[in-house]
């Protein structure tokens, strides 16, 4: 990666003699000479100092030694840097996820995947569920995280396991005790839950559908996880995923109550790539790793079915 002629220059230096320096590079003695008379010759300054027991770097040989050492070390780093992207393919890991998982769960994934893979990149788009289908569709992402209801067959599946929606709320909430509870032990209860774009108020419209009720939110916003902060202390009861809440319960003093509604138990975690194309070793690596957690992952207590 540097210059022959520094290449010889570094190795005389470091044997402090021609003879040692050929013999360490497996050539000629004259070629080492050579290469030494060319490189002062070009700098119009004596490199080293010819004494009989060898020769000794001059102080402009010195400066230079500096300068090649740290040239082959970068030279050197920078060869290793590209064997390794040669091996894993394209090092920046392209994800996709809807906002559940971004405020704990996948920037944890990243960290800890990055101790152990360092040359790992990430890039995250937190989108809606149909914005995130799509960054798989058009190639903007390897991999996407999303809550889903039903399948989407231009999409690989490469995990499914279930993520049921909670009733989440301050531990001393009336509800708070409950085994499980019902949407009819909302109706008079201040909700908060995601706006029509979510999997959790789709499933939260077809149990009041089909339990012949109305039930009007207190509390709607795109980005669910905006009104946690509120429930401490207070009556509201925010419909979320345990994935979203996984961390944040007991420091809050928060509980998770399962729901006897069979419609907030139909939900999966999907982890999608797009049919056909094959990852990167490294992206495929993580995916590994994400999925292994999500895998893991504890859940709140079942609700009993009604």
């Amino acid at each position: 990666m540097i210059s022959l002629g520094l290449r010889y220059f570094l190795e005389v230096a470091r044997c402090g003699s021609i003879a040692g320096a050929a013999s360490a590079q497996h050539v000629a003695a004259s070629a080492v000479s050579r290469q030494i008379s060319k490189l002062e010759d070009s700098l119009g300054i004596a490199l080293f100092e010819r004494q009989a027991r060898g020769m000794e770097l001059s102080e402009a040989g010195r400066q230079l030694a500096a300068y090649a050492n740290a040239a082959a070390l970068e030279a050197e780093r920078i060869a290793t840097e590209i064997r390794q992207r040669g091996m894993l393919g394209d090092v920046t890991i392209r994800l996709a996820c809807t906002e559940g998982f971004a405020h704990r769960f996948l920037p944890m994934c990243m960290a800890d995947f990055k101790q152990v893979r360092p040359e790992a990149r990430f890039h995250l788009r937190v989108e809606r569920p149909e914005e995130v289908s799509r960054h798989i569709l058009e190639g903007l992402s390897q991999i996407a995280l999303r809550y889903t209801v039903a399948q989407d067959d231009r999409l690989k599946t490469e995990l499914l396991t279930r993520a049921p929606v909670y009733a989440v709320m301050c531990r001393h909430h009336p509800l708070a005790a409950r085994r499980a509870i019902a949407m009819r032990d909302l109706v008079d209860v201040p909700l908060s839950l995601g706006d029509h774009g979510t999997t959790v108020r789709q499933l939260f419209d077809a149990a009041c559908a089909n339990a012949g009720l109305h039930i009007e939110p207190a509390y709607v916003s795109n980005h669910s996880a905006v009104f946690l902060p509120m429930l401490p202390g207070s009556p509201i009861v925010a419909l979320s995923g345990y994935l979203t809440v996984m961390g944040y319960l007991e420091g809050a003093g928060l509980v998770a109550v399962p729901f006897s509604n069979p419609e907030m138990r139909q939900r999966s975690i999907q982890a999608l790539t797009l049919q056909g194309r094959t990852l990167p070793p490294l992206a495929r690596e993580f995916l590994e790793f994400m999925a292994r957690r999500l895998t893991a992952a504890p859940r709140a207590p079942e609700a009993n079915p009604a």
